[in-house]
């Protein structure tokens, strides 16, 4: 005989349960993959064994809840924070700094897929529309790669050892001009949104934003120069890019200078600095930071009609950006 299915109704909304969906819901929020199956798992046979065919979703929560306590006590803190972000009406922006070769695009795009958030805009599409709409006998740096600048692209005298970083700051304070017109409006009009980019540079751009309660900023970065430098290979390996790796790596050395450039600027404007060793890990640690920082929005959530927590359904809203190659 087939199994009845069991509905989850929160504020007048019913959606099927699923298995699927929970188990997500709870990697999302740290959770390891089995440990997240074999709940969601136990909680469907045990509804279906007390034939409990329609349940509150705050009461299959609070299963959750207290099988994660005796299991994974420390994904219980992450999974509150986590119905915050989901279930909160008002917009959140997450603002990725670092510099080429570091994770930046990865790791937005994981970050986006684990917040629902449907809109990734990478800084160097900012950059192209720039660059149709201004020439470059206007804006010639903008014309260029952030590392392959070269003294002919200045319009001042520079000396030798600072030109790399005079012309990326440049850069990026032209680049800033669109990176905060899709931030501001972002939050005008209520749309969630990853920003990522070598030209979100904490002095320049992310200070900016670092008081603002729904805009969280970080920089990404690997210590390592080696396991910098492959990463370039690796990702050429899995991607068609626009540039072969050995392009990138023929600029390595500007590359770290820009790396280390924007760490520096990070500890300065007080912006959180997360290491990119594993994806994983630095998904974890982001959406941490996220949690943390837009927790004062709770509250305000809570006076908000919510969307239920276990619905596929219901990611924020926006429109998917492509994104063009870093550089």
């Amino acid at each position: 005989m087939d199994e009845r299915e069991i509905t989850i109704v929160k504020g007048g909304r019913e959606t099927p349960f699923s298995r699927g969906i929970l188990a997500q819901t709870l990697a999302q929020a740290g959770a390891r993959a089995e440990l997240a199956h074999r709940i969601a798992s136990e909680v469907r046979a045990e509804l279906l064994a007390e034939q409990r065919y329609t349940v509150e979703e705050e009461e299959v929560l609070a299963r959750v809840r207290n099988k994660l306590v005796k299991k994974d006590a420390f994904v219980v803190g992450r999974l509150d924070k986590w119905r915050v972000l989901r279930e909160s009406t008002e917009p959140i922006v997450v603002l990725i700094g670092g510099a080429t070769g570091v994770g930046t695009s990865t790791l937005a795009a994981d970050v986006a897929r684990r917040l629902n958030i449907q809109s990734v805009v990478g800084t160097d599409s900012i950059r192209e529309v720039l660059r149709r709409a201004v020439s470059p006998d206007l804006l010639p740096l903008l014309h260029k790669s952030s590392y392959d600048i070269k003294r002919e692209d200045l319009r001042v005298p520079v000396e030798e050892d600072e030109m790399v970083l005079y012309g990326f700051r440049q850069q990026a304070s032209q680049v800033a001009v669109g990176v905060e017109a899709i931030v501001d409006r972002g939050l005008k009009e209520g749309t969630n949104l990853v920003v990522e980019g070598v030209h979100l540079v904490p002095e320049i751009i992310l200070n900016r934003y670092r008081d603002h309660p729904n805009v969280c900023t970080l920089v990404v970065y690997l210590s390592d120069e080696h396991v910098h430098r492959s990463r370039f290979y690796i990702r050429a390996l899995g991607t068609a890019m626009r540039r072969p790796a050995e392009e990138y790596i023929s600029y390595f050395r500007e590359i770290r200078q820009i790396h280390d450039y924007i760490v520096e600027s990070s500890t300065r404007a007080g912006v959180q600095a997360v290491e990119n060793l594993s994806i994983d890990n630095t998904s974890d640690a982001a959406v941490e930071i996220v949690a943390n920082r837009v927790s004062g929005i709770a509250d305000r959530a809570g006076r908000q009609p919510s969307a239920m927590l276990l619905d596929a359904g219901t990611p924020r809203h926006g429109v998917p950006i492509t994104r063009a190659k870093s550089g």
